[in-house]
């Protein structure tokens, strides 16, 4: 599993962490994301004999849990955002190299309110660990239509646009992939600007109630057209009723392409 490295410098005891956030790949077992913090070069240079310290905040905390969430997430989110709930005030940490390692238990592995467990390493040697109680949010890219379409209509490309829209859970409804929808038609009146969902669109009519088509049947090389008249109208794949003129006889057949349609003899 891969971690990030998060290196953030601290401003001085009373002030919020400041800095550059870069982030390296590492090898590690656990999943934790450890969090390099400098030490307060400020309180170094002020004398009176004590050794140099830092300050961990609130901020700081929710900015690591979200790198690492953003890593275990992947492609499946956009934007993750972490606010800490408890602890809720700054902590002093010792001097020399802090390394936070963000440990996401297994009884909570989506989002909403969730609590890590933080371990606090100061110069190699395990510091303290603390409980992290945290409210998750992320969004994603969805994909809406850009204007309402009724019941049948065929989606095209022109009618879609994407939409930042927040998740209650990793495994939400709405598609992402336009492609997964270009071409299908509509199961039920869509207005614009709906995230869509999978169970709103359904494959495209391509024949129907009344339509001429070509009824064709084969079996092993031999093939037999003939022309006939839906009796329901049907999207390629399903199965519908359509009668042959000449004889009468109402068959079942099999919607193979616009106009087409298959029979078994």
């Amino acid at each position: 599993m891969r971690r990030l490295v998060i290196v953030l410098m601290l401003c001085g005891v009373s002030g919020l962490p400041w800095a550059s956030v870069h982030a390296a790949a590492a090898a590690d077992r656990t999943g934790a994301v450890p969090v390099s913090l400098g030490s307060n070069k400020h309180a170094h240079e002020s004398g009176a004999g004590r050794p140099a310290s830092g300050v961990l905040v609130p901020e700081t905390i929710g900015k690591s849990i979200q790198v690492y969430l953003e890593e275990e997430w992947g492609a499946q989110v956009k934007n993750v955002q972490v606010a800490v709930l408890a602890p809720s005030d700054s902590m002093g940490v010792p001097a020399g190299k802090i390394e936070l390692r963000i440990v996401s238990p297994r009884s909570g592995d989506g989002i909403g309110r969730r609590m890590f467990h933080v371990s606090v390493t100061a110069n190699g040697k395990s510091w303290k660990t603390i409980e992290v109680y945290a409210d998750v949010t992320a969004t994603i890219d969805a994909i809406v239509l850009n204007r309402s379409l009724k019941p049948d209509e065929v989606i095209d490309v022109l009618d879609l646009k994407t939409a930042t829209v927040q998740i209650a859970q990793l495994a939400h409804p709405f598609v992402t992939d336009q492609d997964a929808v270009v071409g299908k038609s509509t199961a039920r009146p869509i207005p614009a600007d709906v995230p869509l969902r999978q169970a709103f669109v359904k494959a495209p009519v391509v024949m129907k109630k009344g339509d001429r088509v070509m009824i064709e049947a084969k079996r092993g090389g031999l093939s037999i057209q003939t022309y006939g008249v839906t009796k329901a109208s049907g999207a390629v794949g399903q199965t519908i009723m359509v009668t042959n003129p000449d004889s009468g006889r109402e068959l079942r057949a099999k919607v193979v392409a616009p106009g087409l349609v298959e029979v078994e003899f």
